[in-house]
């Protein structure tokens, strides 16, 4: 304990600007903290969705690759006539991927 007798005004003050010095950081610490927390957060949220958007991109692409083929083989098909196997592959390949999609 501090005897009475030694306490002055300026003790006083000085012990209260410590004191609010101290809240201030505490709170600047959790501040901190708290930005550190949602940016981890922000992050997990953006790798998430990039993910999904990579497994949508490459499906379009195989939609893409599957229509391809499809409008060449019926070019093949209307250029010379025949290519039946072509057409028939082409389908097959965009029903499989219709269907899988």
């Amino acid at each position: 304990m501090i005897p009475l007798d030694k306490v002055t005004p300026d003790n006083i003050m000085t012990f209260l600007w410590v004191g609010a010095a101290l809240v201030a950081f505490a709170l600047s610490v959790w501040t901190l903290v708290d930005k550190i927390k949602k940016a981890a957060e922000w992050k997990r949220d953006m790798n998430r969705k990039l993910e999904s958007d990579n497994k949508r991109i490459a499906s379009l692409e195989e939609g893409n690759k599957a229509v391809c083929r499809g409008v060449l083989a019926l070019l093949s098909h209307e250029i010379n006539g025949n290519s039946i196997d072509k057409l028939t592959s082409a389908r097959d390949g965009l029903t499989e991927y219709l269907i899988e999609r």
